[in-house]
Parts: C-alpha cells; structure tokens; sequence
C-alpha cells in the first residue's frame, strides 16, 4: 500500500511513499531515540522482532524483540500528543496531530514489518537493537491484508458470537465472555474522532465514543490479556468488552482482529476505515456520543460493527 521513511536526521521531513513511486511529505522530524524501551508495554510480549507492536490515532510502537519474556520497543508519535507507553527519549517524534496523516489514514497495522535503513542504503529488518546505531532512517511497510474482510462484528452479550464477514460470508473467531455496559477516559481517545478505532495492539482494540479533545470510549481485551496485573481490573468493570476463543484458544495478539487489519481511522476524511457502529433496538446506526466515565450508557448496544 504504501511506505512510511522517517529520516534520523532532525528537521528533515517523513514522506509516505507509493508503489508507483511517487510520494507525500508529512511532518518535519523533531527529534529521534536516543534509547529504546525494555521492558515494553505488558501486550508487547505477544510480538514478534521487527514489525508494528501497535498502531494508534496518538503512538506507534515498533517491536525490535522479545528479551526475558518482554517487548523491547521504539515508537513513533505526532508533535501533539500524549501517549504512556512510550517513555522518555525513546520516540521518533513528527510534526503532526494525532488521528490525521501518519496516524490517521496512513498508520500501519499491527504486524506490519519495520526496517533500518544503513549507511549503505540497505534496509534491513529492525529485529536487533545494535542495529539502530547504523541507522539513516526508519521504514514502515504497509501491506494490503491477504483477504479483504469488510466488518468485524461483536454481539454485545455474554456468550454472544464474534465474527468478520468477507466474500465467503461470516467467520466467527471468538466468543464474548462479558460485554460493555459504559466508558471509561481512556486518554487517547482525546486525539481521535467519534465512533472511530483509536488504537489497536495485541492486547486491545480501543474504540473512541466522543469527538476529538474530549476523552471518552471503550475497549476490546482478549481473556488472556485480563490476567496481566494491571489489566485483572477489566474482569469487573463495565468499560471492556472481553472475548475468548471459540474453542478457548488465546486469541491475543492474533489474526485477524488483534493483528493484521484493525488499524486507527481518519478523523479528517470519509473513509469508513475504522469506523465503528452499532445495533440498537435492532437498528445499525452511528455510535452515541459519550464522554468521560459512564457505568450503563451502551447497555442498550445489542452488536457493534468495526468498518474495514
């Protein structure tokens, strides 16, 4: 589809680059790593060396490799910004907003492959961290998907089916142990438009329920995910939606909907890339709009679709 360089020089600009050659400048490069990040984020033990960890409306992170059982981790945010995970001096920071450009409508998905490009020109995949110190810049490639899959769909229920529906029909892929009932201030959602995916990584789907510069939405955590310690919390909570496989395999960190054709939407254009809606009183229509910490808001959502 298209290649993201990130030049490791300051001041030089991020271009996106197309198959036929031609390309779009982004945002100067204000600073780059001088560091990565280990341990990474809990979620990042699910990835594999060289490829996109996570990709959202207000960060990327690049999974370098796995060490003890943990992420090593660089990332890639926008100017304006605020993101956790990826700590100090360990971003690839651009000119940018969240939610537009880079990480609107030209973010990667999860598994997409990231190199190093070396002093000879060379890219090479970016899964050794003694790499980065021949680096002249970073390149992000995003491939179309094998399968075109149209929607993902959750049954808003306990027990309810999962499944994503393509030329052959519809496909489940999971069940859901506990639906959602509100949302909670989750604080990407701040960068990303209602009704649209802000973030996707192998542990969560995070879906925004309010307009940019507000905070407000929902989440989508595998079972497997829920036992991390700082995620035991979702098992009681009305902000998650959580699913489990349908013959209870782990499904974190897995095709297709924790890896590999979820990414964030564009909060600046049409396109239904991540957009989500849902069913109610038997009904699809576009998501509420709803911010902050609510308990009981969506417990009318009998199904949510995620438009690819």
């Amino acid at each position: 589809m298209f290649t993201i360089h990130v030049p490791m020089e300051t001041g030089e600009r991020a271009t996106v680059i197309f198959p036929d050659g031609s390309s779009e400048e982004m945002g100067r490069v204000l600073a780059i790593p001088i560091k990565s990040r280990h341990p990474g984020f809990t979620a990042s033990k699910y990835g594999i060396g060289g490829q996109i960890i996570a990709t959202a409306a207000n960060a990327h992170h690049i999974q370098i490799s796995v060490e003890d059982g943990t992420g090593r981790t660089m990332s890639l945010v926008p100017s304006m910004t605020f993101a956790n995970a990826p700590g100090y001096g360990t971003s690839f920071v651009v000119e940018g907003v969240g939610g537009s450009g880079l990480w609107g409508k030209y973010a990667p998905f999860v598994g997409s492959p990231a190199y190093i490009v070396n002093r000879v020109g060379v890219p090479v995949l970016f899964n050794n961290i003694q790499l980065f110190q021949f680096a002249t810049a970073l390149e992000i490639r995003v491939y179309s998907p094998e399968r075109a899959i149209e929607y993902f769909e959750i049954e808003n229920v306990v027990g309810g089916r999962a499944w994503y529906h393509d030329e052959d029909g519809d496909h489940q892929f999971a069940v859901v142990e506990s639906g959602v009932g509100g949302t909670g201030r989750f604080e990407g959602t701040l960068y990303q438009g209602l009704g649209l995916v802000r973030a996707n990584h192998p542990g969560v789907i995070c879906v925004s329920t309010c307009p940019k510069r507000e905070i407000g939405g929902f989440q989508i955590v595998p079972l497997s995910h829920t036992y991390s310690s700082e995620m035991q919390k979702t098992r009681r909570m009305s902000q998650y939606i959580v699913l489990r496989g349908v013959s209870f395999e782990d499904i974190a960190g897995q095709s297709p909907f924790f890896k590999g054709w979820v990414r964030p939407g564009d909060a600046d254009s049409d396109s239904r890339t991540g957009w989500v809606s849902c069913k109610i009183d038997g009904e699809w229509q576009e998501l509420p709009n709803i911010s902050g910490l609510t308990e009981h808001t969506l417990e009318d959502v009998e199904a949510f679709r995620i438009h690819l």
